[in-house]
């Protein structure tokens, strides 16, 4: 219990010192671009991009979302959906006619570099097609873009294979936390769930640890002692 105590101590620690942004690296990638009002008359209508999307995925397919975006100052439509029971997300042209090839290892290290707010060096490109369990890309629909930077900060960052969009930040500062976040809550497989007996057994014994030292605290104390009469000599 003492061990794990002090888990808790130095993971809070940890979770209270460095800003929640700065392990999600935010303050080393810019936003996503914004719409420009005049760009929206370029758009096709909605209605011409099913007939598309059937020859494209086949039919059985069904829509979750459908929104404007711009890539690189182009705007397109971005459909979500699901098909086949697992979900897909499409960039499609302007003009409905297109859907925009998967992305290149090539075009993904230039879109990584891209979203980057300062020039960092390329260190590594992978499509990541399975993880394994506790995985710091976990939680995450497959495949995935991995792309590892340098510069004074390195960086992860894991791009979607049909969009480009960043999907996860992942740096150093990131990876201690969830290590810590591991022994937080102590679940040592897949890092997320902190409703297991072990946890449970083990707050419940933190707690016990800590009210027997209060109450030994108060045994010992000299403000609950009671305090001893001096003799009176005078009556001897």
């Amino acid at each position: 219990m003492a061990l794990q105590i002090i888990a808790w101590m130095a993971s809070g620690l940890y979770f209270s010192l460095v800003p929640i942004s700065e392990v999600r690296g935010e303050h080393l990638t810019r936003e996503a671009d914004t719409l420009n009002a005049a760009q929206l008359g370029a758009l096709a209508s909605p209605g011409v991009l099913g007939a598309l999307l059937d020859s494209h995925l086949g039919e059985g397919w069904s829509l979750n979302g459908l929104k404007p975006v711009t890539l690189d100052g182009e705007i397109m439509w971005r459909v979500e959906g699901e098909s086949s029971g697992k979900a897909f997300a499409r960039l499609v042209t302007a003009d409905g006619k297109q859907v925009v090839p998967e992305w290149s290892a090539e075009q993904v290290a230039r879109r990584a570099s891209n979203w980057l707010l300062e020039p960092a060096e390329l260190i590594a490109i992978k499509l990541v097609d399975h993880v394994a369990a506790g995985s710091e890309i976990r939680g995450r629909d497959l495949p995935v873009w991995r792309v590892d930077l340098g510069g004074q900060e390195p960086v992860t960052l894991y791009l979607h294979p049909w969009t480009g969009d960043m999907l996860a930040r992942r740096t150093n500062r990131w990876r201690i936390f969830d290590f810590l976040w591991m022994l937080h809550i102590m679940d040592f497989d897949t890092r997320d769930d902190f409703n297991h007996p072990l946890l449970q057994f083990a707050a419940a014994m933190g707690l016990l640890v800590a009210l027997s030292g209060v109450v030994f605290w108060a045994m010992t104390s000299r403000l609950f002692r009671r305090k001893k009469k001096a003799p009176d000599l005078l009556l001897r």
